[in-house]
């Protein structure tokens, strides 16, 4: 294979392109938006996809911008410790087991070195025809342009278009959620990923993203098609964490600014396998969007590259590649969508019988923390 297309900017396609650039692959990147850029709210980055982000070799600079974290606390709701344990590193002793950073200086990161390292990236950019033989795929592009490529990494995200092309349409499943990720002043006592125990029906919760900043996350049940507008957002936000004490009641009058508060609701989608149709394969949350309430989002396409990466270097052909890729990450990233469903359900249902966010929580950290 000599020349591969990845469609989307985000964290899975910067990633695939810079190891497939490295294997010597002639890489052109797409992005439909007119820039590559996150939304400005935070991202915990959890052992798995620090284990990653060290095999792309990007571990220390995104250490260097971020915010090591080496424990995990969890707290009544009127603020008191309830639980703390040390959080293990999956890249050295001596190392934080999760990092808490900005998205937008995450995907800085992958698209500088990205760039530097050869792939060639164009922005307004996308596919509006996808046709494929035996040896080639033929592209063409909302600019009128087409190219032809030995392989086609569809890295586009929920909406995709790839996939839409090639696999056709798919219906989310909507999980009657929505978050909003508030950015803060990050108090100094605040060193740990914290989380409260649930109120209800609000489950809220810190991650710190640098040594003046951190970001909280709030989760809630919303209405299918519900979206708050910007001048809602603040009072939103206080109101949903009146009932907590310690660092939630230190930070509410803190909260002040619309344009540091991201509002989402969660659909979550898993593509049957396997996720390739002849040279065409897709990956991240075009293949696999989970809630966030593991923290792994960023971690499966993480690990997406680098098990691609990996099957394209040592598989005998093309489709024995794309097949073992499948066959590798298909298992571990639906796991990850249905846990995150269930915690969703649990949160959103209060009483429901049997439920164990603690126990379940814990049981998925260990498994992902392992091979994959």
């Amino acid at each position: 294979m000599t020349r591969a297309l990845i469609v989307g900017g985000g964290i899975s396609g910067l990633a695939t392109a810079l190891l497939l650039s490295r294997q010597g692959v002639e890489v052109d990147l797409v992005e439909r938006q007119e820039r590559i850029e996150a939304l400005g709210s935070g991202i915990t980055l959890i052992g798995a996809a620090l284990r990653a982000l060290d095999t792309l070799g990007v571990y220390d600079e995104c250490l260097a911008h971020g915010f090591g974290i080496t424990d995990f606390e969890t707290y009544h709701a009127d603020g008191t410790l309830d639980a703390r344990f040390p959080l293990p590193s999956p890249v050295g002793s001596d190392e934080p087991g999760m990092v808490g950073m900005m998205r937008p200086t995450l995907h800085r990161i992958l698209l500088d070195r990205a760039a530097a390292e050869g792939t060639t990236v164009r922005t307004a950019t996308s596919p509006v025809r996808i046709e494929q033989d035996a040896d080639s795929v033929t592209v063409g592009f909302n600019t009128g342009e087409s190219a032809v490529y030995d392989l086609v990494v569809g890295a586009d995200g929920f909406r995709s278009t790839v996939r839409d092309l090639v696999f056709g349409r798919m219906t989310p499943a909507f999980q009657g959620q929505g978050i909003l990720r508030v950015v803060l002043p990050r108090p100094a006592g605040v060193t740990a990923e914290t989380q409260f125990h649930t109120v209800g029906d609000v489950f809220i919760g810190f991650t710190p993203t640098a040594y003046d900043r951190m970001y909280m996350y709030i989760t809630f049940p919303v209405e299918e098609g519900y979206h708050p507008g910007r001048a809602e957002l603040v009072e939103l936000a206080r109101k949903r964490i009146e009932p907590f004490g310690g660092v939630a009641a230190l930070v509410r009058d803190d909260i002040r600014d619309p344009e540091e508060i991201n509002y989402t609701s969660f659909e979550t989608l898993v593509v049957p396998f396997p996720w390739y149709r002849g040279r065409v394969v897709i990956t991240g949350d075009a293949a696999h969007c989970p809630t966030p309430h593991l923290a792994a989002g960023a971690a499966m396409c993480l690990e997406d590259a680098v098990a691609l990466a990996e099957a394209l270097a040592t598989a005998p052909t093309l489709d024995e590649a794309l097949h073992a890729y499948s066959d590798r990450r298909h298992p571990r990233c639906k796991f990850v969508v249905e846990t995150g469903n269930q915690l969703s359900y649990w949160q959103t249902h209060p009483g429901t019988p049997g439920a164990d966010h603690q126990g379940v929580i814990a049981a998925a950290f260990e498994r992902l923390a392992g091979p994959f």
